[in-house]
Protein backbone atom coordinates (compact mmCIF):
# COMPACT_ATOMS: atom_id res chain seq x y z
CA UNK A 1 0.00 0.00 0.00
CA UNK A 2 1.23 3.47 -0.80
CA UNK A 3 0.38 7.15 -0.91
CA UNK A 4 -0.48 8.97 -4.12
CA UNK A 5 -0.38 12.58 -5.25
CA UNK A 6 -1.22 13.73 -8.77
CA UNK A 7 -1.61 17.17 -10.28
CA UNK A 8 -2.42 19.06 -13.45
CA UNK A 9 -1.80 22.83 -13.47
CA UNK A 10 -1.87 25.83 -15.79
CA UNK A 11 1.91 26.04 -15.86
CA UNK A 12 4.90 24.31 -14.32
CA UNK A 13 4.31 23.89 -10.61
CA UNK A 14 6.00 22.25 -7.65
CA UNK A 15 4.39 19.87 -5.21
CA UNK A 16 5.13 22.37 -2.44
CA UNK A 17 3.29 25.20 -4.21
CA UNK A 18 0.27 22.99 -4.92
CA UNK A 19 -0.01 21.51 -1.42
CA UNK A 20 1.45 24.45 0.57
CA UNK A 21 4.52 23.90 2.72
CA UNK A 22 2.45 22.48 5.57
CA UNK A 23 0.57 20.18 3.24
CA UNK A 24 3.82 18.91 1.75
CA UNK A 25 5.23 18.29 5.24
CA UNK A 26 2.13 16.35 6.21
CA UNK A 27 2.25 14.28 3.03
CA UNK A 28 6.00 13.62 3.31
CA UNK A 29 5.63 12.63 6.98
CA UNK A 30 3.66 9.60 5.78
CA UNK A 31 6.96 8.19 4.50
CA UNK A 32 7.75 7.25 8.10
CA UNK A 33 5.39 4.33 7.47
CA UNK A 34 5.40 4.25 3.66
CA UNK A 35 9.17 4.00 3.78
CA UNK A 36 10.11 1.55 1.01
CA UNK A 37 11.00 4.20 -1.54
CA UNK A 38 9.54 7.15 -3.41
CA UNK A 39 9.18 8.37 -6.95
CA UNK A 40 8.10 11.35 -9.03
CA UNK A 41 6.96 11.55 -12.63
CA UNK A 42 6.34 14.63 -14.75
CA UNK A 43 6.08 15.72 -18.36
CA UNK A 44 8.16 18.25 -20.23
CA UNK A 45 8.53 19.04 -23.93
CA UNK A 46 10.42 15.78 -24.48
CA UNK A 47 7.82 13.57 -22.85
CA UNK A 48 7.60 11.88 -19.45
CA UNK A 49 10.48 11.85 -16.97
CA UNK A 50 10.73 9.60 -13.91
CA UNK A 51 12.93 9.87 -10.83
CA UNK A 52 12.74 7.26 -8.07
CA UNK A 53 14.67 5.98 -5.08
CA UNK A 54 14.56 3.16 -2.55
CA UNK A 55 15.21 5.55 0.34
CA UNK A 56 12.64 7.03 2.69
CA UNK A 57 11.38 10.31 1.22
CA UNK A 58 11.70 12.33 4.42
CA UNK A 59 15.39 11.41 4.71
CA UNK A 60 16.46 12.22 1.16
CA UNK A 61 17.52 15.74 0.11
CA UNK A 62 16.76 14.92 -3.54
CA UNK A 63 13.11 14.38 -2.69
CA UNK A 64 12.91 17.76 -0.98
CA UNK A 65 14.70 19.45 -3.87
CA UNK A 66 12.36 18.00 -6.49
CA UNK A 67 9.28 18.66 -4.34
CA UNK A 68 10.17 22.37 -4.34
CA UNK A 69 11.07 22.54 -8.02
CA UNK A 70 8.56 23.43 -10.75
CA UNK A 71 8.95 20.22 -12.76
CA UNK A 72 6.06 20.51 -15.19
CA UNK A 73 2.35 21.19 -15.54
CA UNK A 74 1.34 17.54 -15.01
CA UNK A 75 2.96 15.08 -12.63
CA UNK A 76 2.71 12.70 -9.69
CA UNK A 77 4.43 11.73 -6.43
CA UNK A 78 4.42 8.23 -4.89
CA UNK A 79 5.43 7.02 -1.41
CA UNK A 80 5.88 3.25 -1.37
CA UNK A 81 4.86 0.71 1.25
CA UNK A 82 5.99 -2.47 -0.48
CA UNK A 83 3.60 -5.38 -0.68
CA UNK A 84 5.04 -8.02 1.70
CA UNK A 85 7.07 -10.50 -0.32
CA UNK A 86 8.02 -8.04 -3.08
CA UNK A 87 11.55 -6.63 -3.20
CA UNK A 88 12.51 -3.03 -2.46
CA UNK A 89 14.79 -2.55 -5.48
CA UNK A 90 14.67 0.61 -7.55
CA UNK A 91 13.07 -1.28 -10.44
CA UNK A 92 10.10 -1.98 -8.15
CA UNK A 93 9.63 1.64 -7.09
CA UNK A 94 6.87 3.69 -8.68
CA UNK A 95 6.06 5.35 -11.00
CA UNK A 96 6.41 3.03 -13.98
CA UNK A 97 6.70 4.28 -17.53
CA UNK A 98 5.54 2.72 -20.79
CA UNK A 99 5.95 4.89 -23.88
CA UNK A 100 4.13 8.17 -23.23
CA UNK A 101 2.29 6.84 -20.16
CA UNK A 102 3.27 6.88 -16.48
CA UNK A 103 1.48 5.18 -13.56
CA UNK A 104 1.73 4.87 -9.78
CA UNK A 105 -0.45 2.36 -7.90
CA UNK A 106 -1.72 2.03 -4.33
CA UNK A 107 -2.79 -1.49 -3.43
CA UNK A 108 -1.89 -5.16 -3.45
CA UNK A 109 -2.80 -8.05 -5.74
CA UNK A 110 -2.65 -11.65 -4.47
CA UNK A 111 -1.69 -14.44 -4.72
CA UNK A 112 1.85 -13.53 -5.71
CA UNK A 113 2.46 -17.05 -7.02
CA UNK A 114 -0.05 -16.33 -9.82
CA UNK A 115 1.19 -12.88 -10.81
CA UNK A 116 3.10 -14.40 -13.72
CA UNK A 117 -0.23 -15.47 -15.23
CA UNK A 118 -1.65 -11.96 -15.44
CA UNK A 119 -0.04 -10.84 -18.71
CA UNK A 120 0.31 -12.37 -22.16
CA UNK A 121 3.82 -13.77 -22.55
CA UNK A 122 5.03 -10.99 -24.84
CA UNK A 123 3.99 -8.39 -22.28
CA UNK A 124 5.40 -10.32 -19.31
CA UNK A 125 8.79 -10.11 -21.04
CA UNK A 126 8.60 -6.31 -20.90
CA UNK A 127 8.70 -6.23 -17.10
CA UNK A 128 11.60 -4.39 -15.48
CA UNK A 129 10.78 -5.48 -11.92
CA UNK A 130 8.72 -8.06 -10.07
CA UNK A 131 5.76 -6.13 -8.70
CA UNK A 132 2.05 -6.65 -8.98
CA UNK A 133 1.82 -2.90 -9.72
CA UNK A 134 3.97 -2.94 -12.84
CA UNK A 135 2.01 -5.92 -14.15
CA UNK A 136 -1.24 -4.04 -13.49
CA UNK A 137 0.13 -1.10 -15.49
CA UNK A 138 1.28 -3.27 -18.40
CA UNK A 139 -2.06 -5.07 -18.41
CA UNK A 140 -3.77 -1.71 -18.74
CA UNK A 141 -1.41 -0.75 -21.58
CA UNK A 142 -2.14 -4.05 -23.33
CA UNK A 143 -5.88 -3.47 -23.06
CA UNK A 144 -5.42 0.10 -24.30
CA UNK A 145 -3.68 -1.25 -27.38
CA UNK A 146 -6.42 -3.84 -27.94
CA UNK A 147 -9.09 -1.18 -27.51
CA UNK A 148 -7.54 1.11 -30.11
CA UNK A 149 -6.70 3.86 -27.62
CA UNK A 150 -10.04 3.86 -25.77
CA UNK A 151 -8.76 4.50 -22.24
CA UNK A 152 -12.14 4.20 -20.52
CA UNK A 153 -12.76 0.76 -22.03
CA UNK A 154 -9.18 -0.32 -21.23
CA UNK A 155 -9.59 0.65 -17.56
CA UNK A 156 -12.91 -1.21 -17.30
CA UNK A 157 -11.43 -4.29 -19.00
CA UNK A 158 -8.43 -4.27 -16.67
CA UNK A 159 -10.45 -3.92 -13.48
CA UNK A 160 -12.93 -6.60 -14.49
CA UNK A 161 -10.28 -9.15 -15.39
CA UNK A 162 -7.82 -8.58 -12.52
CA UNK A 163 -10.65 -8.16 -10.00
CA UNK A 164 -12.20 -11.49 -10.99
CA UNK A 165 -8.98 -13.52 -11.10
CA UNK A 166 -7.10 -12.17 -8.07
CA UNK A 167 -7.67 -11.08 -4.49
CA UNK A 168 -7.27 -7.31 -4.82
CA UNK A 169 -7.60 -4.76 -2.06
CA UNK A 170 -7.09 -1.78 -4.37
CA UNK A 171 -6.34 -0.82 -7.95
CA UNK A 172 -6.23 2.88 -7.07
CA UNK A 173 -3.79 4.67 -9.35
CA UNK A 174 -2.68 7.95 -10.85
CA UNK A 175 -2.14 7.54 -14.60
CA UNK A 176 -0.57 10.29 -16.68
CA UNK A 177 -0.75 10.63 -20.45
CA UNK A 178 0.45 13.46 -22.70
CA UNK A 179 -3.05 14.97 -22.72
CA UNK A 180 -4.77 13.89 -19.50
CA UNK A 181 -4.43 12.82 -15.90
CA UNK A 182 -6.57 9.87 -14.78
CA UNK A 183 -7.24 9.30 -11.08
CA UNK A 184 -8.53 5.73 -10.75
CA UNK A 185 -10.55 4.85 -7.64
CA UNK A 186 -11.26 1.12 -7.33
CA UNK A 187 -10.92 -0.71 -4.02
CA UNK A 188 -12.60 -3.44 -2.00
CA UNK A 189 -13.62 -2.30 1.51
CA UNK A 190 -13.73 -5.94 2.64
CA UNK A 191 -10.00 -6.32 1.98
CA UNK A 192 -8.64 -3.26 3.80
CA UNK A 193 -5.63 -4.45 5.88
CA UNK A 194 -7.13 -3.20 9.15
CA UNK A 195 -4.71 -4.96 11.52
CA UNK A 196 -1.63 -3.69 9.70
CA UNK A 197 -2.96 -0.13 9.54
CA UNK A 198 -3.54 -0.21 13.30
CA UNK A 199 -0.11 -1.71 13.95
CA UNK A 200 1.62 1.02 11.98
CA UNK A 201 -0.44 3.74 13.62
CA UNK A 202 -1.88 4.83 10.28
CA UNK A 203 -5.51 4.39 11.30
CA UNK A 204 -7.39 3.67 14.49
CA UNK A 205 -11.04 4.70 14.13
CA UNK A 206 -13.44 2.88 11.78
CA UNK A 207 -13.66 5.98 9.56
CA UNK A 208 -9.86 6.27 9.31
CA UNK A 209 -9.60 2.60 8.38
CA UNK A 210 -12.40 2.83 5.83
CA UNK A 211 -10.81 5.95 4.40
CA UNK A 212 -7.32 4.58 3.82
CA UNK A 213 -7.97 3.95 0.12
CA UNK A 214 -10.04 7.09 -0.45
CA UNK A 215 -8.91 9.45 -3.19
CA UNK A 216 -9.95 13.09 -3.11
CA UNK A 217 -9.35 16.06 -5.36
CA UNK A 218 -9.33 19.84 -5.22
CA UNK A 219 -10.12 22.11 -8.16
CA UNK A 220 -8.86 25.70 -8.21
CA UNK A 221 -8.50 28.27 -10.97
CA UNK A 222 -4.92 27.15 -11.58
CA UNK A 223 -4.73 23.43 -10.82
CA UNK A 224 -6.44 20.13 -10.10
CA UNK A 225 -4.74 18.10 -7.36
CA UNK A 226 -5.57 14.51 -6.37
CA UNK A 227 -4.26 12.85 -3.21
CA UNK A 228 -4.88 9.79 -1.06
CA UNK A 229 -4.53 10.80 2.58
CA UNK A 230 -6.51 12.43 5.35
CA UNK A 231 -9.95 12.84 3.78
CA UNK A 232 -12.43 14.36 3.91
CA UNK A 233 -10.86 17.82 4.18
CA UNK A 234 -12.43 21.21 3.59
CA UNK A 235 -12.38 22.16 -0.06
CA UNK A 236 -11.65 18.64 -1.33
CA UNK A 237 -14.11 16.27 -3.02
CA UNK A 238 -13.94 12.54 -2.35
CA UNK A 239 -13.77 10.55 -5.58
CA UNK A 240 -16.35 7.79 -5.49
CA UNK A 241 -15.19 4.19 -5.45
CA UNK A 242 -15.44 2.47 -8.86
CA UNK A 243 -14.95 5.73 -10.72
CA UNK A 244 -12.29 7.65 -12.61
CA UNK A 245 -11.55 11.37 -12.57
CA UNK A 246 -10.24 12.67 -15.89
CA UNK A 247 -8.42 16.01 -16.07
CA UNK A 248 -7.73 17.59 -19.45
CA UNK A 249 -4.18 18.92 -19.46
CA UNK A 250 -4.84 21.83 -21.81
CA UNK A 251 -7.93 23.24 -20.11
CA UNK A 252 -8.14 21.67 -16.61
CA UNK A 253 -11.64 20.54 -17.53
CA UNK A 254 -12.59 17.60 -15.29
CA UNK A 255 -15.03 14.75 -15.83
CA UNK A 256 -15.86 11.52 -14.03
CA UNK A 257 -17.06 8.16 -15.26
CA UNK A 258 -18.07 4.94 -13.55
CA UNK A 259 -16.17 1.70 -14.11
CA UNK A 260 -18.79 -0.66 -12.70
CA UNK A 261 -18.78 -3.08 -9.76
CA UNK A 262 -15.54 -3.82 -7.94
CA UNK A 263 -16.12 -7.57 -8.22
CA UNK A 264 -17.18 -8.83 -11.65
CA UNK A 265 -18.31 -12.18 -13.06
CA UNK A 266 -15.33 -14.46 -13.55
CA UNK A 267 -13.35 -13.89 -16.72
CA UNK A 268 -10.72 -16.47 -17.71
CA UNK A 269 -7.88 -14.17 -18.69
CA UNK A 270 -9.38 -11.50 -20.95
CA UNK A 271 -7.32 -12.81 -23.87
CA UNK A 272 -9.99 -11.82 -26.34
CA UNK A 273 -12.32 -8.86 -26.53
CA UNK A 274 -15.27 -11.25 -26.93
CA UNK A 275 -14.82 -12.29 -23.30
CA UNK A 276 -15.52 -8.70 -22.27
CA UNK A 277 -18.67 -8.08 -24.28
CA UNK A 278 -21.34 -6.31 -22.24
CA UNK A 279 -19.09 -5.17 -19.38
CA UNK A 280 -20.43 -1.97 -17.90
CA UNK A 281 -23.50 -1.88 -20.18
CA UNK A 282 -25.24 1.41 -19.40
CA UNK A 283 -22.23 2.57 -17.41
CA UNK A 284 -19.81 2.17 -20.28
CA UNK A 285 -18.03 5.49 -20.76
CA UNK A 286 -17.36 6.85 -24.19
CA UNK A 287 -14.04 6.94 -26.03
CA UNK A 288 -11.17 8.30 -23.95
CA UNK A 289 -13.45 8.71 -20.94
CA UNK A 290 -15.10 11.86 -22.27
CA UNK A 291 -18.61 10.44 -22.57
CA UNK A 292 -20.78 8.05 -20.58
CA UNK A 293 -24.24 6.67 -20.27
CA UNK A 294 -27.01 8.99 -19.09
CA UNK A 295 -26.40 10.26 -15.59
CA UNK A 296 -22.99 8.60 -15.32
CA UNK A 297 -20.78 11.61 -15.95
CA UNK A 298 -20.43 14.97 -14.26
CA UNK A 299 -18.32 17.89 -15.48
CA UNK A 300 -16.78 20.71 -13.46
CA UNK A 301 -14.99 23.74 -14.76
CA UNK A 302 -12.41 25.74 -12.91
CA UNK A 303 -12.92 29.47 -12.67
CA UNK A 304 -10.81 30.28 -15.72
CA UNK A 305 -12.00 27.52 -18.04
CA UNK A 306 -14.14 28.57 -21.03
Amino acid sequence: MCRLLGYCSRGSASAASLLTEQGLRDFTALSAFHSDGWGMGWYNSGGPEVHKSTRQAADEPEYDRLAHRALGDIGLVHLRWATPGLARGRQNCHPFRYGDYTLAHNGAIHPQAKLGEMLPAEWERQLHGTTDSERYFLYLMWRLERRGGDMAAAIADTQASIGSRYAVNSLNAILLSPDRMYAISWHDPARIPEAELRRRGLASTPDEIAGYFRLAYRVTADAVVVASSGWPQAGWTVLANQSVLVVERATLLTSEFSTGPALSPALPAARDDRQLTGLGSARRPGRNGRGAGPGQESRRRCGLCP
